[in-house]
């Protein structure tokens, strides 16, 4: 094979084939699918894997084509050269730009692929982009059993739908790479089925190795809740031995593609007596279906609507139990605020008996601030006499110091007068008391010599 730059894997089977787990195995071993998967389902909890918007592509066409993925009949004639194709190239080729630009290998799984498969692989390669198809097969017996229990369909319907998905499959992916991996041995070892895969369609080397035991993880036996077709098949329908053998060609590569003609054209004759037939109630089936999709939508807005309402109320209760809360505190706070308020008015009258009086203290201050300055201005007044008397008086007592110091000076010389006269005086004294003595020593002497001689005299008489 050659080497293209880019490289678009189709996983290409009928619904309930095992495709998802082939996509979610690759998926692990690095290839891209995209963003936006369809979300797990109930049918299917370990995921779809298939790109949410391609799906819509594939659904979109259909419906402009009138048929549906359930539809047994083959697509409209020239059906490729329609408007509704051309919206779906351009959406897919929309897809492609936004979603692999930069992708050197990517897989893109959806069962409608089946009968669509002309118009992806025409827009893969306008974009550059080889396509390589991957095509998933398990027996019709074990997808019958498995529609029949998710939408109720007969084993008739199921094998006629896996004939026309699987043989349009085959028949348009010719002319491009293609391998084959049965859901058989996808399930007894998913390491070694996708490994070889991988190498037929010669992308080994861009798919990490498969680890059989990682994928064990993934691809579990327990998934496989119908097994045994050739007893599933018991009690069949008429085109049993068509499933057969087409069964038996998928599972024996090479692909025969003579014998899938022989196939294909044994089946159109099977059908064609009940063309009109088939027509016919496949069309009815198709508005019985557009009018059930439309009761659903109704069902899904009322539904909506409802849930809508049911999720207002909720909300409504919610905000009505918050304003009861809000309510409640609001009331405590206006208790709190009412008793809060009583004291007020109680501090407030407090406060204007007490305005009161400071206004009776601020008049009598008043007042006495108004006699106050009268007293003050009589005080300035008295003050300013007293400092000019002040001054009158610090001149005086300067003129009283000058003549005081005068006067010292003058007492001073005066005190010297009276200390010379003093001395004088005591000089003189002391010459007094000198003569005095002196005197009264003469006087004592001349006493005693008085006395002596009139003792003498008395003495001398009276001899």
């Amino acid at each position: 094979m050659n080497n293209p730059s880019r490289i678009g894997l189709l996983i290409v089977g009928m619904h309930r084939s095992g495709t998802s787990a082939v996509a979610g195995s690759l998926a692990r071993l690095g290839l891209s699918l995209g963003e936006n998967l369809l979300a797990a389902g109930e049918d299917n909890p370990k995921g779809y894997f298939e790109h949410e918007e391609a799906v819509r592509i594939d659904d979109r066409l259909l419906d402009a084509l009138d048929r549906r993925w359930d539809d047994p009949r083959e697509l409209p004639e020239g059906w490729l050269r329609t408007s509704a194709a051309d919206e779906a190239r351009a959406a897919i080729a929309r897809l492609l730009q936004r979603e692999f630009s930069g992708v050197r290998l990517f897989a893109l799984k959806d069962p409608r692929l089946c009968r669509l498969l002309p118009l992806w692989l025409e827009t893969l390669r306008a974009a550059g982009i080889e396509p390589r198809v991957l095509l998933v097969v398990r027996h019709p017996a074990e997808v019958a059993a498995s529609l029949a229990k998710r939408n109720g369909f007969s084993p008739a319907l199921s094998q006629l739908l896996w004939l026309e998905h699987m043989l349009a499959a085959e028949r348009d992916s010719r002319d491009c790479a293609r391998a084959v991996v049965t859901y058989d041995d996808l399930i007894a070892a998913p390491g070694a089925t996708l490994g070889q895969a991988m190498r037929a369609l010669d992308l080994g080397h861009l798919v990490a190795t498969p680890d059989g035991a990682k994928l064990s993880g993934f691809v579990s036996a327990g998934d496989r809740h119908f097994s045994g077709g050739t007893v599933l098949a018991a009690g069949a329908e008429a085109h049993d031995e068509l499933v057969a053998d087409a069964m038996s060609l998928f599972a024996q590569p090479p692909i025969d593609a003579p014998r899938f003609d022989r196939l294909r054209q044994c089946l159109q004759e099977s059908l064609s007596p009940f063309r009109a037939l088939l027509d016919g109630v496949a069309s009815q089936s198709l508005e019985a279906r557009r009018e059930s999709v439309a009761a659903a939508v109704d069902v899904a807005r009322v539904q909506s609507e409802l849930n809508a309402q049911i999720e207002w109320s909720r909300t409504a209760v919610a905000e009505r139990e918050a304003l009861q809360a809000a309510l409640a505190e609001a009331r405590s706070a206006l208790a709190a605020q009412v008793e809060w308020s009583q004291a007020a008015v109680v501090e407030r009258e407090a406060l204007q008996a007490e305005l009161a009086g400071t206004r009776s203290a601020l008049t009598a201050q008043i007042a006495w601030s108004e006699a106050a300055v009268v007293e003050r201005e009589a005080l300035q007044a008295e003050l300013a006499g007293t400092r000019s008397a002040l001054i009158a008086q610090i001149a005086w007592s300067e003129a009283a110091v000058v003549g005081r110091e005068a006067l010292q000076a003058e007492l001073a010389a005066l005190n010297q007068k009276v200390s010379e006269q003093d001395q004088r005086i005591h000089d003189l004294q002391l010459a007094l008391l000198r003569y005095e003595a002196t005197l009264i020593g003469r006087l004592q002497r001349r006493w005693m010599a008085w006395r002596d001689g009139r003792a003498q005299l008395r003495e001398d008489t009276t001899r």
